[in-house]
């Protein structure tokens, strides 16, 4: 399958993969308490204060994301040592998580949904983190504005197109996230839990794609 590599370092998939990041952000942050599932900063942090604070069991509850998070990307890096079709198994287990995150009930039970939904963030950018020649993240942002920032900077410095190119692209993903934010909490406004079964219409896709990609 050359093709592989090609497809998933094209920019409309990233951008693509921002989609299911945006929208899971609005989605743990809608239905399971306000909590932001993607990036592990925040947990850090409360993990930090609640500590100094004694809270030993609120600081286990923010490590288990962290946990799972770290799972994940390790699970991913195994794969990609051990499968020659990782990319395929990786999105089906999204699809999968996903779909058992949309069963989840509130309440009681989001911690296991955010946790989830921590894993699957992990596998997705860990395993799909480039366009081109570009790193990035399709989960969070804060990268992606450090990168395009500078290359704006560069471009008004040298008069560069390439960096000009390259800083848009990078700020477009992240204008991608915010609106899949926006869209993303709409939709689980009206659907509840089971909105994130919206998220799975792109790793769907990339399968299909993938499939066409190994034909071809």
């Amino acid at each position: 399958m050359k093709n592989k590599p090609a497809l998933f370092r094209r920019y409309g998939v990233s951008l693509a993969l921002a989609v299911v990041g945006g929208f899971l952000e609005a989605y743990t942050y809608v239905t399971r308490d306000g909590v932001f599932a993607n990036a592990q900063t925040g947990n850090i942090a409360r993990m930090g204060i609640n500590l100094a604070q004694g809270n030993v069991l609120l600081t286990l509850r923010y490590l288990i994301p962290v946990i799972a998070f770290m799972a994940g990307v390790t699970l991913s890096l195994q794969l990609r040592r051990l499968r020659q079709d990782w990319e395929r198994v990786i999105l089906w287990m999204e699809l999968m998580l996903l779909f058992l995150v949309g069963l989840i009930p509130p309440a009681k039970l989001s911690v296991l949904a955010t946790v989830t939904v921590s894993f699957v963030c992990a596998l997705q950018v860990e395993s799909f983190r480039k366009f081109g020649d570009n790193a990035f993240a399709s989960t969070m942002c804060t990268g992606n504005l450090r990168i395009a920032t500078e290359h704006l900077n560069r471009y008004f410095a040298t008069k560069d197109r390439t960096a000009l190119s390259v800083s848009l692209q990078y700020y477009g993903i992240d204008l991608m996230f915010a609106s899949a934010v926006l869209v993303g909490y709409w939709v689980t406004r009206a659907c509840g839990t089971r909105a994130v079964w919206w998220a799975m219409l792109v790793p769907a896709a990339l399968l299909i794609l993938l499939r066409r990609d190994g034909k071809e």
